[in-house]
């Protein structure tokens, strides 16, 4: 399994957010949905390797 840092995590929210702006922007509301309840477990993980 590959190491969670913290510049690692911030690289994949970052990409997941623009994934969940396209999706938006294209009416994909399931999509969206998902990315998005991926995203808060991605902030929850990176707020716990900070502490």
């Amino acid at each position: 399994m590959k190491k969670m840092d913290k510049s690692y995590l911030q690289k994949k929210i970052n990409k997941l957010n623009k994934k969940i702006h396209r999706a938006e922007s294209q009416n994909e509301e399931n999509k969206t949905w998902w990315r998005k309840l991926k995203l808060s477990k991605l902030k929850h993980r990176l707020n716990h390797t900070n502490s």
